[in-house]
Order: C-alpha cells, then sequence, then structure tokens
C-alpha cells in the first residue's frame, strides 16, 4: 500500500548473468517451525500510526497487547532495515518486510545488491518474513503486467535467499482483487513458503462513490484461501477496515467495527491455517496514501473494538517454534525462545590470512589505535587470496562510526552500517594486485577513518 525507505546495509555491484531456467532449492526449517499448532500471529503496521508513530511499545500500551509480528516497507535498491529488525526482536517480534521493487523488475537480477541484502537478512539473528513484490494481481504496481517475468524474478530471489540467508521465510502475497489474475502469477509451491493476502475493508472502491464496493472481505480471503491452504500457511500481511471515508464524508465506524467483528471471529472455525493477520494503522487519507482512514487508534469504538478481539488467546503475541504443550492452550504459552537464525561461524584464525608483498601489506588481525582504523582479511590461503574471503574493518574505541564503505580499485562495493563492518568477497577480479580501501563515515557524513590495503588475487587458471 505504502513504500517506506529502510536502513541497513548495502552492496553495489554489475550484475551477474541470469540463468535462463532456475531449480528450486530447498525449503527451509524456519517456514515451518514459526508455524503455531493454534492460533493467528498478530501482527501491526505502525509506521505511519498517528498516535504510535511507530514506537511499538507505546502501540501495545494502547492496544492492551504485545504483537508477534511487525511490519515495514523496504524499496528494492535500499538498504537492509537492520536497526528497525532488531528493535522488533528486542520486543520479542518478528519482523515483516515489504520488498517491493518499485522500478520494475529490470532492476532484480543475480548481483552484490541481492546477495549483500541476504547476507544482511542472515545476519540478522532472527527469521525474517519476506514479503517480496506483493500485490502483483492488480495494476497499479511497477512490477505488475508480466507474470512469466513475475515469477522469472520471484524464483531467483527465492533461491538466493535459501542460499544465503535459509531464516528468510518468503511470503508471496497478492491483493485480495482482481481475482482473476492472482492464479497468473503464483510462482510454484516449490518456491514460495508462506501465502499472503492484502485485505482492505472499504465502503467504496477507489475512493468513488459510484463504486460501491460489493466484494466482501470474506470473499477475498476464502478466494486465495480455498487455493492454497491445503499446502501453504495462509498469512493476512495487511487487514484494515475504514472508519472515515473520504468519498462519502463522513465517519462509518459501525461499518469498520462489523467488518473487524466479521473477520477476527472467522478465522479460528472457518479459516483455521490462517498464520497472521496484521493490521494497517494509518491515516490514509490524511496521509494522502488512499481515500480511508485506517488508523486502529484514532477512533474510541474501533480502539476498544480492536482491543476485544485480539485479548482472545487465539491471537498470539509472541513467536512459536512449537506444538501446544497441552490440548487447546495456544503455543505463545510455551516457554521456549522464539526460532532464530543459526548462529554465524567466527572467521579463520588469523594464522590463514594473507600477507602479499605489497607497501600496504595485511599483517594479520588489526589491532588500531583510539582513533583508528585497521583492515584485516579472513578465509585466504597464505599467499594468495582466491573464491571468497572477508574483509572486516576495526575501529578504534574513540570512533563514532554510522557506515564503513569498503573501495576495491577504486570502485564502492559494499557499504555496512552495523556490527561486525565486514565485507564478504566473491572474488572474480583478474590475478594480481588489488588496492582495497575503507572508509568510516560518522552519523554528519564526515569521513573520520581510512584505510588502505592490497591483495594480491591468486592466478586460478
Amino acid at each position: 500500500m505504502v513504500r517506506i525507505p529502510g536502513t541497513g546495509i548495502l552492496a553495489l555491484a554489475l550484475a551477474v548473468a541470469l540463468p535462463a531456467s532456475v531449480t528450486a532449492a530447498p525449503a527451509t526449517d524456519y517456514a515451518s517451525a514459526l508455524v503455531p499448532a493454534l492460533g493467528a500471529y498478530l501482527g501491526a503496521y505502525i509506521q505511519l500510526d498517528p498516535v504510535a508513530k511507530g514506537d511499538l511499545k507505546a502501540f501495545e500500551d494502547l492496544t492492551g497487547r504485545r504483537h508477534a509480528v511487525y511490519l515495514r516497507y523496504v524499496g528494492y535498491g535500499e538498504p537492509f532495515p537492520y536497526r528497525w529488525v532488531q528493535e522488533v526482536v528486542a520486543r520479542g517480534a518478528l519482523p515483516q518486510i515489504a520488498w517491493e521493487p518499485n522500478n520494475g523488475l529490470n532492476e532484480v537480477h543475480d548481483d552484490a545488491y541481492l546477495r549483500g541484502w541476504a547476507e544482511a537478512a542472515a545476519h540478522s539473528g532472527t527469521p525474517i518474513l519476506l514479503r517480496y513484490a506483493s500485490e502483483m494481481n492488480g495494476d497499479w504496481m511497477p512490477y505488475s503486467g508480466n507474470p512469466d517475468e513475475y515469477i522469472r524474478k520471484w524464483k531467483l530471489v527465492t533461491t538466493v535467499m535459501r542460499e544465503v540467508a535459509p531464516n528468510v521465510i518468503m511470503i508471496w502475497c497478492p491483493f485480495g482483487l482482481p481475482r482473476s489474475t492472482i492464479p497468473l502469477y503464483y510462482p510454484g509451491d516449490d518456491f514460495v513458503d508462506w501465502v499472503g493476502i492484502n485485505i482492505y475493508a472499504v465502503v467504496y472502491n477507489n475512493g468513488d462513490p459510484g463504486q460501491p464496493a460489493t466484494e466482501s472481505q470474506f470473499d477475498q480471503l476464502k478466494f486465495v484461501y480455498d487455493l492454497y491452504a491445503d499446502r501453504k500457511p495462509i498469512a493476512i500481511c495487511e487487514y484494515a477496515a475504514t472508519h472515515y471515508c473520504v468519498a462519502a464524508k463522513q465517519q462509518v465506524r459501525e461499518f469498520a467495527v462489523r467488518s473487524m467483528k466479521e473477520l477476527y471471529a472467522a478465522l479460528p472455525t472457518r479459516f483455521p491455517r490462517v498464520v497472521l493477520i496484521s493490521w494497517f494503522s494509518v491515516n490514509a487519507a490524511s496521509d494522502r496514501l488512499a481515500n480511508n482512514e485506517y488508523a486502529v487508534t484514532t477512533d474510541p469504538l474501533v480502539l476498544a473494538t480492536y482491543r476485544e478481539l485480539i485479548a482472545s488467546p487465539y491471537f498470539l503475541s509472541a513467536p512459536v517454534r512449537r506444538p501446544p504443550t497441552a490440548p487447546g492452550v495456544p503455543p505463545d504459552t510455551a516457554e521456549d525462545p522464539p526460532v532464530i537464525a543459526p548462529p554465524i561461524a567466527a572467521p579463520p584464525a588469523p594464522d590463514q590470512l594473507v600477507v602479499p608483498e605489497h607497501p600496504f601489506p595485511l599483517e594479520g588481525q588489526a589491532v588500531p589505535g583510539p582513533r583508528e582504523m585497521g583492515v584485516s582479511l579472513y578465509g585466504a590461503s597464505p599467499r594468495a587470496a582466491a573464491g571468497k574471503v572477508t574483509l572486516a574493518a576495526t575501529l578504534g574505541s574513540e570512533l563514532k562510526v554510522d557506515t564503513v564503505t569498503f573501495y576495491l580499485d577504486g570502485r564502492i562495493h559494499c557499504i555496512t552500517n552495523f556490527k561486525p563492518y565486514t565485507w564478504n568477497w566473491k572474488i572474480q577480479e583478474e590475478p594480481g594486485e588489488h588496492v582495497i580501501k575503507v572508509v568510516a563515515t560518522a552519523p554528519n557524513g564526515v569521513e573520520v577513518a581510512t584505510a588502505e590495503v592490497s591483495v594480491i588475487v591468486a592466478d586460478s587458471s
């Protein structure tokens, strides 16, 4: 529905040739481990909520319960939102990221950006609900209109995520309408972990009094549910019911309350395979995103109804990883902690570091002074680097740094803003000497430290 920029890791490089066909990588255990045996996760989008204003605790205080999932929008080409993900994890919740190629599918390639983004997701320490290129079945998204190309790029992204970031759960998510095009964009069971749907209960379509909404929210969900629920968990990735209609220029809170009660009450009995329902809490009218007020926090009756509905133990306020401990006990009462990503393997020992014969040799693990920066190289042979290696920047104790940028032979290859400041270099350069420059930048954009080293790339012929 909206596109909100994120923050995090960014890698830039030339595109790599895309294979003509893509074979599905094995699905990960995360997608099934996070499916509750009973119940549906509570989720929300609150970045633009006019009352909570993105504050997770404030929203939960208003609604009376913790939520298990929070949503953020990230444009394709933007960094992985690492800081926001850590904020969500600290609250005991899972991040749902709507990752949208807003410049079209031509920008999606198997390149350093895609793989760097996947590496950042892998390092996040949590399962990631990744809703890539959603609402593709309509005509309002820049990646709509070509199902074959959409499926090809979906398979590419899924393959990279399963290879690099097995903690990522791929959610394929159409809009509730139009129905006829939904199956055309389905990438196939082997490339989808969960099936999502975005549903909005409105009085008029497109803000036009001449277009009364005749398709019920129940029917929209039923269509997708009947198609896929026998083999995939179903996630309502966005849901809201309008309580102020711009087209009608009137409050419609009774419509909102009726719609909310209908859907939430139907999940346990009619739609038990729904594992998530996430409220889109935005005043879309005032923010000029749509013609309806959806914020659950701004109308006392709507807020009270929401609090009442989510008070049911059927709706889960924390991620789970195993079935209930006893019949009828919701999974969020289990004592097990949430599923987390596998621990990251430690880099090779310093005796495996490259030491090329050059004025700027790498001499083991760098230990800089208080206002200096050192660079180390891990995972290489004693004489020359080949294959995949890791470069790490070590910062002095007095440096206040926001981002670290890695240059190779004068070109940017990686920008990172979280510790450890590393770049995973897949070496494809010509044999010989190559210069690496690393620049540390303060929050105000000023460069505070630089380091330059050389690496000898081995001749692999």
